[in-house]
């Protein structure tokens, strides 16, 4: 953990509340994916490099991470992704990861890329940011085309297996109704966490499509500190996610109107029992292997 830390960027004093649950988490993915050291990783939406730095250590120093990601380089807070990454570079574990921004396609055709494989690809709660099912289609089809012989998925389950986490299941359904219904594209200052959310099924059975088979697979229960359900269930409750619904005219939608509806009697249930924060969904998580 300490190696982690100091590789990464942070207020010191977020360490306990906010930053070492979140490598917590990605230690224990880490753990059950077990990639083999040494191995040449794809870390796809790497963001500020969280996973990267986890899958650095994973592999030791013979391992090679490449963490890509579409966001511009001052997006993020309280560091930007590009702050966040030249530390990481400058740090114990950076000789060992390479940070480029692209997606998938950009990357794979670069002769460099392309005529190196990679021995796994990992995306690290990556799949909800996509817009739609049939964008993260297209990456499974691009990966099972360099013939990567392994697939790391982690993503939030859509289950709660405490009352505490229901309001999170039910905060991230709000926002993916939302997704589907409006008019304008996610991006800038109207990019929310949550988008298309498929369900641990529909990634497997999508993946299936391009000789994908699921190999090992289980549930994690997030640390009590892992704040993300928190910040969801806040963020549909919030001003700023209705004034999002009135400029897309979507403030009359009953299925939008229903789902927040329901975020607010699940969080006011738990209120009455003396509960005032939500813990994150449990994390579904596989690995999936390529049929060469």
């Amino acid at each position: 953990m300490d190696t982690l830390l100091a590789s990464y960027l942070h207020d010191e004093r977020t360490r306990e509340s906010i930053i070492e649950p979140k490598f917590q988490h990605r230690l224990a993915l880490g753990d059950a994916w077990q990639i083999k050291p040494g191995s040449r990783v794809l870390d796809v939406g790497c963001g500020q490099g969280e996973s990267s730095l986890v899958l650095a250590l994973a592999t030791g120093p013979t391992g090679h991470i490449i963490g890509i990601d579409t966001a511009p380089p001052d997006y993020g807070g309280p560091y930007t992704v590009a702050q966040s990454q030249k530390h990481i570079q400058a740090s114990v574990l950076g000789k060992q990861i390479e940070f480029r921004r692209a997606d998938i396609a950009s990357l794979l055709s670069d002769d460099e890329y392309r005529s190196r494989p990679f021995d796994v690809a990992v995306l690290c709660h990556s799949l909800w940011y996509f817009q739609n099912q049939t964008a993260m289609a297209e990456v499974f089809r691009l990966l099972a085309s360099v013939k990567v012989r392994y697939l790391c998925l982690a993503e939030y389950g859509s289950r709660a297996s405490r009352p505490e986490q229901t309001p999170h299941v039910l905060a991230a359904g709000a926002q993916s109704i939302f997704n589907a219904l409006r008019k304008s594209t996610a991006n800038g200052v109207r990019e929310p966490n949550v988008r298309s959310a498929p369900t641990p099924e529909e990634i497997v059975s999508i993946a299936g499509q391009f000789g994908w088979r699921e190999v090992r697979s289980g549930y994690l229960q997030p640390v009590r500190g892992m704040r993300d359900g928190h910040w969801e269930v806040q963020f549909v409750s919030s001003s700023l996610f209705q004034r999002w619904i009135r400029d897309e005219g979507l403030e009359d939608d009953k299925s939008l109107s229903d789902a927040i509806r329901a975020v607010d009697q699940s969080t006011q249930a738990l209120r009455s029992e003396g509960v005032d924060k939500w813990d994150t969904m449990d994390v579904y998580w596989a690995v999936l292997e390529l049929d060469l």
